[in-house]
This record gives structure tokens, C-alpha cells and sequence, in this order.
């Protein structure tokens, strides 16, 4: 923190004071050239008895500040931050009308002194000790910096909940231990708290929420744990929340879309779950997002740019479902889009591909299909990586306008077609990957006069034609691997010329001849050329392999192979008519059974588990036996449905009834979002200590019963919901995971399968529970 006059010495007298001292003048000739002031402040300072404000910031003083400072009996403001002074003399607490202190940025050593003002700023030296709980009686105190570099012992004092006209509270990167004191919810115009980058620990204290006017809160980088309090609704004037770097879990609560002021929300590296509030950035001011490192899943929100606003959208590495909301595609804002690593699907929006002002787009490890549009532009794009998708089509002529373009990352995809020329006209790409999709055609000639190129990955295609000797024009080029591709040809002697070149891989192609043994090549071990039979080590008398000779061999081993294919298909057919004509004796005798997904054992396997010993339950739509399976896959719980409407059901509907999702029972459509569902229904009846149906009334299962009831509670909360169906034989388990089990639930029942999460990030949810939390038998 600066003071209010900073970067510039000045000296002033009191309106009344009389002359100047001659210690003053070469100082102010100083202050009006506008020039550091090198050196000590001399001692001869303390004849200025009526200097009102010192002000010596960032002029590179160095020494001692002299004790006479003391007989400055007038001064208010005393700002000598940014230089090289120390250490702190415990003179200047007799300054009565001193009001304003800034000597951060130097090196005082040593404890605070406990004597100060309006303003205190000690941030940047290398104070030690506790941080004095004294500092309390300062009443008037309105801003309190002593963080940054300094090292002290102990935690937050609590008294400093008595500092009742404080507004700005920093004690960031300091080294604080220990709990947050809940009497900081005392200080009703604290509009900033910066506790950042310590050892704190405990939960959030709910009673910070008395803190009506805080507009700034960071708490990120310690060990906090926790949820986040839901009192926090009152702090509406909220722009600024930093939780990143703790240890926090449970949902993001949902009153924190309804922040009508909200900027900044980045709580990254935590194990929050569930869903983003579904009106996150309808306020139309949200500015920067990083959610990323969580176990979030569900929908990305819709209106996160509905201000235009949004410059930063960070959701990385969660479990996030769903297509990407077109309205993303339209927020001209962005500068930067990081969505790796999570479970998106459908089509990219095609806007993304066109953000004026985005310097990064980052959407790899998904599951995102379709084609890349087909307009591509953005003068600022210098990083755009889609790699690890579904992606079909051509590489698009337009990625070659992205002239700030330095990295490009196409890798592990479905795109064809041959790489565009257009792309090595950009004149700083520095890195291009496309390995691992159905590239075909030859190395592009126009690829040699991209210069800037520093890596090359061309791996896992079907790349053709042979290696040009115009390649050892990238002089700057580190890495090349265009292993696995069709390649042919011998290999160009030239590249011992390319001492920049430290990693090449040209394996599992078609090349043959002499490996040369000179310049760089000797760089290079075995791997970088296996799977090429034609090609020879350089001392390999019996290298015979021209050109010729290649073509024959070759010609001679795509015969056998051929071959060997026919008499693998013939196989084939035989096989599979025995197999038919066998399982027509079985029919007569073999139960119908019909399984919708594919299964480690068969009908009989089950059969013979149906037997009275195996019993470990019976209910009101039939009897669960254990079975024992084959092949190592150890047991399973197998229901034999009995009565008759179970009968009738089962006719035409393969699954149990309560627990077959309700769109299915209509469509007959199979998915895994089916078993979702049913697996959803049996963790309700360990939750509710209930039957899936008949316990509720004609046409009612437990899924409407249990929404029936949490909807229906005057003052709905999650406590108050997984109390009002919880089985009371629970009541020594605790609320929170009632709470994590009950929303999972819900979750996995939705009507529409495309709301329900998949089977992945259920089981993900299931085995990463609230850490910490009351029990039912408490409450």
C-alpha cells in the first residue's frame, strides 16, 4: 500500500511555521527535479519542529532513521516507504499528532511498536514476533497493513475485533497461524480483508457475515476446511471472493449468484461438488471465474457473460456435463478460455473460434464432437488447443489468420484430410501437434517456411510421400516425431546438419537404406528409427535395401499378408455358422433373458445361483440372491421379481418396477443413464429406510414421495430435507453425509437422462465425501 503522496520527496512546514531550515533547501531542489534522494536522512532532520509531512518514498535511502526524528513535535504524515531504512526507532510512538504511517518496503526488524494512528502500514520488512494484541486501543485506526515478508509468531489476535473503525485489514503472506478470530465480524466498515498466502486453519467463522460493508474477501492459499457459511447470504456488497488453494467441500452455495455486485469468484483447488449455481453472472458484472480443480459437475451456466463483462473462464478439471452454452461463443470479453479435462460434450460453439480479444483457449480432454467451423479469427489467439476429443472433419484453411498463433494442438482426434498450407504461413508458431487422427497426403512443403517452428508432432497418421531435405530449414526446430505414419524413402543426410534438433522419432514407417552416422544423427538412439525393416544401421555391410530391392520385398510380404487374411476370415465363417447351429439346440431349453449391456458372464451362470442357500433378502417385488460369477468377477445381487403385477411389468419392460427410470418405461430406450437411475432408487431406500413403492400410495414410488416431502418444508434447507426422509435408525451418522448421499440421489433421478450425471462422476461424488460434520443424534 502507498500513502496518499508517494513516488516524490516532499517537505512542508505548518501554515504557521515560520522559515525553512538550510537542511531544507538542497532537499527541496531535490524534490523539484524530481530526483531520488541517495544516502542516510541526517539527523539534522529533527530541527524541522514544524514539518507536518515527510514524505522520502522510493528514493533509495539507506541507514538507520535517526531518533531525532522524535522532536518532528507537528508531523501527521510520515511516508519513507520503498527504501532501504532500519531499524524502527521506538522513539517516534511520542509523536502525539502523528496520524498517518507508511514504512513498508524496507528492512525493519524487530516487533511492532504498539503506538499508532489513523493509517499503519508495515507490510514488506521482516518484523517478528506475535503481532501485538495491543494494537486494539488504536481506535481510530482505519487501515491496517503488516503483512508481506514479515515472519511473525502466533495467529489473528481476537481483540482486533475491537479496531471498530477499521476498513482495510491486510495481513496477507505473513505467516499466521492458527483459527480465524470470529470477532472480526465485529468491524461493520471493513470493506477489504486480505489474509491470504498463510497457515490458517478451522472452518470459516459464520460470523464474519456481520461484516455488512466487506467488498474484498481473500482467504486463499491456507489450510481452511469446511463449507462456506451459509450466513454469507447478508454480505451482498461482496465484488471479491478468493477461496482458492484450501480445503474447503460441499456445493457452492447458491446465494452467491445472487451477489448483486460480484467481479470475482476464484476458489479453485478445493472439493466443492455438485453444480454451479445456475444463475451465476446474471448480476451482469462477473469479470474473472476459476472454479477449476474441484469435483463440480453438472451444466455449465448459461449467463456467466450476460454482462459482456467476463474476461477470464477458468473450469478445469471437474466433471462438468453437457454441451457448452452458445452464449459463451458470443462473450467478446474473453481473454482466456480453459475448459480441459472434463466430461462437455456436443459441438463446440463456433463463436469461440472468433473472440476478438482471447489470447487462450484451452478445451482438450473432453468429449466435444462435430467439425471446427469453418471462420476462424482473432488477431490476439496465441495458444488454441482442442486435442483429445471426438473431432471429425478437415483442419480448417481459416486457422491459418490467427497471426499471433504460437501453439497449436490438435492431437488424439478424428480430424482427415491433408494439413493446410495455410497454417506455416503464420510467422511465430512455435509448436503444431496433430498426432493421433486420419491425416493423410504428404509433409506440406510450405511447412519449411515457418522458421519459428521449434516442435513438430505429425505421429499416428496416415502421412505419405517421403521426407523432404528442405527440412533442415527450421534451424530452430527441437523436436520432430512423424513416427507411425506411411513415410517413405531414405532419410535425408541433411539432418546431421540440425544441431537444434535434440528429439526425433521417425519409427514404425516405411523408410529404408543407411541410418547416417554423422552430425546430429549421433544424438539419436534405436527407438528413433525401430519399425522400419528396410532401414540399416550405418555399419551394416548386408544393407542391400535400394530402392529396387524395397519395392519387391515389399510387394512379396503384402502377398502373404493377404493371404493370411483370407484364411483368417474362412476361419471366421466356420466358426460362426457352428456357433448358430449350437445355439438353436439350446433355444428350446435356455431361458429369455436380454442383457442391455455387455456382461463378464452368461444366462447360466445365473441360473444356478436361483438356489435357497443364496437367499440374503426378500422384499415386496421379489427375492435378491447372492451370486458367485465366473472369470473373477466376484458377486452380484440378482432379484427374481414374483406376483403379478411384477409379471406384467416384466412382459415387455426389462427391469424392476420403482426402480426403472420413468422415460423408460415408454421408450424402451437402454442407456447408462438408465442404470443410473435405478442404482439412484436403491440409495433412496437406504436413506429412507423404505421400499421403492407400495409404501406411499396408488401411483406413488419412493423418488415422488421423497420430493414430495422436501418440497413441501416451510423453511427448506438442506438439513431440514435429509431430516424429513431419513431413516432414524441413522441418527448417529453424520448430517453432512446424509446431506452428500441425498443430492446424489436426486441428482441421478432426474426425469430428463441427459440431467443425470454419468455412472464415472457418481461414483467419483461417492467416494470423495464431506470430511467432517455433526451427527444426526446431535441435532
Amino acid at each position: 500500500m502507498q500513502g496518499p503522496t508517494t513516488g516524490r520527496s516532499r517537505l512542508e512546514q505548518d501554515e504557521k511555521g515560520g522559515k525553512k531550515s538550510g537542511l531544507l533547501a538542497p532537499i527541496q531542489r531535490e524534490s523539484e527535479r524530481k530526483r531520488h534522494l541517495p544516502g542516510s536522512i541526517p539527523p539534522e532532520i529533527g530541527l524541522l519542529n514544524k514539518l507536518v509531512n515527510l514524505t522520502l518514498a522510493n528514493d533509495n535511502l539507506t541507514g538507520e532513521l535517526p531518533v531525532e526524528i522524535a522532536m518532528l513535535t507537528s508531523l501527521r504524515i510520515l511516508n519513507i516507504s520503498s527504501n532501504a531504512i532500519g531499524p524502527l526507532p521506538i522513539e517516534i510512538a511520542s509523536l502525539e499528532k502523528l496520524k498517518h504511517v507508511h514504512l513498508g518496503g524496507n528492512f525493519f526488524s524487530g516487533k511492532i511498536l504498539e503506538e499508532y494512528l489513523e493509517f499503519l502500514g508495515l507490510n514488506g520488512n521482516d518484523l517478528s514476533g506475535e503481532v501485538p494484541s495491543s494494537l486494539s486501543k488504536l481506535k481510530n485506526l482505519k487501515s491496517l497493513c503488516i503483512g508481506y515478508y514479515n515472519h511473525y509468531e502466533g495467529g489473528i489476535p481476537p481483540e482486533f475485533g475491537s479496531l471498530s473503525s477499521l476498513e482495510l485489514l491486510d495481513m496477507g503472506s505473513c505467516n499466521l497461524n492458527g483459527e480465524i478470530p470470529s470477532t472480526l465480524g465485529q468491524l461493520t466498515h471493513l470493506h477489504s480483508l486480505f489474509l491470504q498466502f498463510n497457515n490458517l486453519t478451522g472452518h470459516i467463522p459464520s460470523e464474519l457475515s456481520g461484516l455488512i460493508s466487506l467488498k474484498s474477501l481473500d482467504l486463499s492459499i491456507n489450510n481452511l476446511a469446511g463449507e462456506i457459511p451459509e450466513s454469507f447470504s447478508a454480505l451482498k456488497n461482496l465484488t471479491l471472493i478468493n477461496l482458492f488453494q484450501n480445503k474447503l467441500h460441499s456445493p457452492i452455495p447458491y446465494f452467491v449468484s445472487e451477489f448483486p455486485n460480484l467481479e470475482v469468484l476464484q476458489v479453485w483447488g478445493n472439493n466443492f461438488t455438485f453444480e454451479l449455481p445456475k444463475e451465476l453472472g446474471r448480476n451482469g458484472k462477473l469479470k474473472y471465474l476459476d472454479v477449476s480443480y474441484n469435483h463440480l459437475t453438472g451444466l455449465v451456466p448459461r449467463d456467466l457473460c450476460k454482462g459482456g463483462k467476463l474476461k477470464t473462464l477458468i473450469l478445469m478439471n471437474n466433471f462438468f456435463i453437457g454441451s457448452l452454452p452458445e452464449e459463451i461463443g458470443q462473450c467478446k470479453s474473453l481473454l482466456k478460455i480453459r475448459i480441459i479435462c472434463n466430461l462437455l460434450t456436443g459441438i463446440i460453439p463456433a463463436g469461440i473460434f472468433n473472440l476478438p480479444l482471447a489470447t487462450q483457449i484451452e478445451l482438450s480432454h473432453n468429449y466435444f464432437s462435430g467439425e471446427l467451423p469453418p471462420e476462424i479469427s482473432g488477431d490476439e489467439l496465441g495458444s488454441l488447443s482442442v486435442s483429445n476429443n471426438r473431432i471429425t472433419g478437415r483442419i480448417p484453411l481459416a486457422i491459418g489468420n490467427l497471426k499471433s498463433l504460437q501453439f497449436l494442438s490438435l492431437e488424439m482426434n478424428r480430424l482427415s484430410g491433408e494439413i493446410p498450407d495455410e497454417i506455416f504461413s503464420l510467422k511465430i508458431l512455435s509448436k503444431i501437434n496433430i498426432r493421433a487422427n486420419n491425416i493423410s497426403g504428404e509433409i506440406p512443403a510450405s511447412m519449411f517456411h515457418c522458421t519459428s517452428l521449434t516442435s513438430v508432432d505429425f505421429s499416428q497418421n496416415n502421412i505419405s510421400g517421403e521426407i523432404p531435405k528442405e527440412i533442415t530449414k527450421l534451424k530452430d526446430l527441437s523436436i520432430l516425431d512423424l513416427s507411425r505414419n506411411q513415410l517413405t524413402g531414405q532419410l535425408p543426410s541433411e539432418i546431421r546438419y540440425m544441431i537444434s534438433l535434440t528429439a526425433l522419432n521417425l519409427s514404425y514407417n516405411n523408410l529404408f537404406g543407411r541410418i547416417p552416422s554423422a552430425g546430429q544423427f549421433l544424438a539419436f538412439n534405436e527407438s528413433s528409427f525401430l519399425g522400419n525393416p528396410y532401414l540399416c544401421a550405418a555399419r551394416n555391410d548386408s544393407c542391400s535395401f535400394g530402392g529396387h530391392g524395397h519395392r519387391r520385398f515389399f510387394n512379396t510380404s503384402r502377398l502373404i499378408i493377404i493371404v493370411i487374411a483370407l484364411v483368417t476370415a474362412l476361419l471366421l465363417v466356420v466358426a460362426t455358422v457352428y456357433r448358430l447351429r449350437k445355439k438353436r439346440l439350446q433355444k428350446s431349453r435356455a431361458w429369455k433373458l436380454t442383457a442391455f449391456q455387455r456382461l463378464d458372464f452368461k444366462a447360466e451362470n445365473v441360473l444356478e445361483c436361483l438356489k435357497e442357500e443364496n437367499i440374503i433378502g426378500k422384499g415386496g417385488t421379489g427375492i435378491v440372491y447372492r451370486g458367485s460369477m465366473p472369470e473373477g468377477f466376484h458377486h452380484v445381487a440378482i432379484k427374481q421379481l414374483v406376483g403379478r403385477g411384477a409379471s406384467e411389468c416384466m412382459s415387455s419392460i426389462a427391469g424392476s418396477y420403482g426402480y426403472i427410470a420413468p422415460k423408460y418405461a415408454y421408450t424402451l430406450k437402454v442407456d447408462e443413464k438408465s442404470d443410473v437411475y435405478s442404482f439412484s432408487v436403491v440409495l433412496l431406500e437406504l436413506i429412507a429406510g423404505r421400499k421403492s413403492v407400495r409404501e406411499f400410495g396408488d401411483g406413488v414410488d419412493i423418488v415422488r414421495w421423497v420430493r414430495k416431502t422436501t418440497s413441501e418444508l416451510s423453511h427448506p434447507s438442506n438439513s431440514a430435507s435429509a431430516l424429513a426422509v431419513v431413516d432414524p435408525r441413522l441418527s448417529a451418522y453424520p448430517l453432512a453425509g446424509v446431506i452428500h448421499l441425498l443430492k446424489i440421489a436426486m441428482l441421478c433421478v432426474k426425469d430428463e437422462s441427459s440431467d443425470r450425471p454419468a455412472i464415472r462422476e457418481v461414483v467419483h461424488m461417492l467416494t470423495n465425501p464431506p470430511q467432517s460434520a455433526p451427527s444426526l443424534l446431535t441435532l
